[in-house]
């Protein structure tokens, strides 16, 4: 009985290891191809932005955007409150605002030509119009990542790949990082497109 009872649970443990590896493997499967990820090049003052569109596979569409500025000391802009109450007292609004609203905007309209300026952060607007539209360009095409998010530092990685980006050629470099993690780069309108992991 007791051998009996030893073989039942052996089984049960492997069945659900077999279970496990599959799922993990069947979740990474589902997960290939949601994201594009663009930088763009430094502000003279050292501000990098980077646009992450997550998509939803099944229906085509954006689930989710991250756009945000990161500078060398791996601060957001978002998150500068000297930076945001100096732009809000002198144009009446704030770069958190504008990028709050441009990521709210593009998941509602999901096109980058319905895009309306952020009165008082025409740049800002103008860079996330610009980058939005090469990234919906580049999942329409195909081009897309595994979804990354949540592993490893989103923000010192793409501050490393923005100081990074001074050493790409035109037309692409495939380059392994200071992380170790490989991306293919393209130089597009001041803009690098990056696919991290997929070594194409």
């Amino acid at each position: 009985m007791k051998l009996f009872m030893v073989l039942c649970a052996t089984l049960v443990l492997f069945t659900g290891c077999d279970k496990t590896t599959r799922d993990v493997k069947n979740t990474n499967e589902m997960r290939e191809g949601q994201v594009v990820e663009i930088e763009g090049e430094a502000d003279q003052y050292g501000w990098i932005p980077h646009l992450r569109l997550t998509f939803d596979n099944e229906d085509k569409t954006v689930s989710e955007v991250y756009f945000d500025y990161i500078n060398d000391e791996s601060e957001k802009k978002s998150q500068d409150d000297e930076y945001n109450a100096t732009m809000q007292e002198k144009t009446g609004t704030s770069a958190k605002f504008a990028m709050e609203n441009l990521r709210e905007q593009l998941l509602n309209v999901q096109r980058a030509e319905d895009l309306n300026v952020v009165t008082g952060a025409t740049q800002t607007s103008k860079e996330f119009v610009e980058m939005s539209a090469k990234a919906l360009q580049y999942y329409a095409e195909g081009k897309t990542s595994a979804n990354n998010y949540g592993q490893g530092n989103d923000i010192t990685e793409a501050v490393e790949r923005g100081k990074a980006s001074t050493e790409l050629k035109p037309g692409g470099d495939l380059e392994k990082d200071t992380i170790g993690t490989q991306h293919h780069t393209e130089k597009s309108e001041g803009a690098k497109v990056i696919f991290p992991g997929t070594g194409a």
